[in-house]
């Protein structure tokens, strides 16, 4: 018993090494006083794709990091990481990390002291896309791709991969969207002992829709397998993100950054591709999520244009959550895509403050 207390013991110590030895990390340009780098993660896929069509489900995330120089070992000593997961279309560096200084919600947060991670999900920018992405109608009998259950798996792979590689027992989440709807409240309810405060960004736990409404969808996102769509601003005003609302410097950069995120945009003649399988999931026939499950402090954030996240949506959503710390706060004149909006500056500053908020 002794001699085997003693391998257990070693296994758990060699266990992070493991973790960090099935990952390539490429710096990518800094700015300024930041240092970024992107890592490719290996990690199991468990989509049912991989067994149907006989493919190696083996994959690489992509994980971006941004932090001040100098901050990549303090964050061990004061927690502050957090991990940002993305919406329904647009992937994590995309969405979290813009070209432009302005409306990079990782550099405003790591020039605050915070040690940023995004992900990219399977299927989304520089993660691993399966080949059903490429010819849908080659895998007639394979279901829409990248469900919860295999999104929330790419969550947890990239969160063990943060604390072993930071040495912190918990982080900080924020999801938005989709990110905010699946994966970061699904993160929170199955690890409460590893979020320190988790932050759900223009999400909802249940579509201000009609059940038929969301049974069609559903079936339609199912059998579409792989949706794709064009950088316009004119398919985000459904969102409540008006004209008006967006800073086109942000804007224009952010469509740059989508098309170059998928190597068939050119091909497609100017549109990006997602796999729909976490729409299936969002348009459940009931609660997306129990609400009543998350426990950690948590801060609801949403434009007061947003349609997706709605007034009265969050309102029933801030009463059901369990969290003894728990805050809603609506950003005037401001929609969907907050961060790339002349609002932008009203949600950095939000998030930052419950961030380092003492609980």
């Amino acid at each position: 018993m002794l001699q085997r207390g003693r391998l257990l013991l070693k296994l758990q110590r060699l266990l992070p090494l493991l973790l960090l030895a099935t990952v390539d990390a490429v710096p990518a340009a800094d700015k300024d006083d930041l240092r970024v780098t992107d890592y490719f993660v290996t990690h199991e896929s468990n989509d049912p794709f991989y067994a149907l069509a006989k493919i190696d489900n083996r994959i690489s995330l992509h994980v971006r990091e941004v932090v001040t120089a100098g901050r990549e070992h303090a964050a061990t000593a004061d927690g502050k990481v957090l991990l940002l997961l993305h919406g329904g279309t647009v992937p994590g560096y995309v969405a979290f990390d813009s070209s432009n200084e302005n409306c990079s919600l990782m550099r405003y947060l790591a020039r605050a002291g915070w040690d940023t991670f995004a992900l990219d999900f399977q299927g989304f920018g520089l993660s691993t896309r399966p080949k059903i992405m490429d010819d849908p109608a080659a895998f007639p009998g394979s279901k829409a791709p990248m469900r919860l259950d295999v999104t929330i798996r790419d969550a947890e792979r990239a969160a063990d991969f943060i604390t072993n590689l930071r040495g912190v027992t918990k982080i900080h989440v924020l999801g938005w969207s989709q990110g905010a709807s699946l994966e970061g409240p699904a993160y929170a309810i199955r690890h409460p002992e590893r979020v320190a405060k988790l932050v759900l960004f223009a999400g909802t736990d249940n579509l201000a829709q009609s059940a038929e409404q969301k049974a069609k969808t559903a079936s339609e996102r199912e059998a579409q397998k792989v949706g794709s769509s064009a950088p316009e601003l004119k398919a985000w005003a459904g969102l409540g993100t008006k004209a008006e609302f967006v800073v086109q410097s942000c804007f224009d950069a952010y469509s740059a950054a989508h098309l170059a995120s998928d190597p068939k945009s050119a091909e497609l003649g100017g549109k990006f591709r997602f796999p729909t399988g976490r729409w299936v999931d969002l348009n459940s026939p009931g609660p997306i999520f129990d609400a009543s499950r998350i426990t950690v402090p948590t801060l609801l954030i949403r434009g007061d244009a947003d349609t997706f996240a709605t007034h009265e949506g969050n309102r029933e959503l801030l009463g059901r959550l369990s969290s003894q710390n728990k805050q809603l706060i609506e950003i005037p004149n401001a929609g969907h895509f907050l961060q790339i909006e002349k609002a932008r500056t009203q949600l950095f500053e939000a998030v930052k403050t419950f961030l380092d908020a003492r609980q």
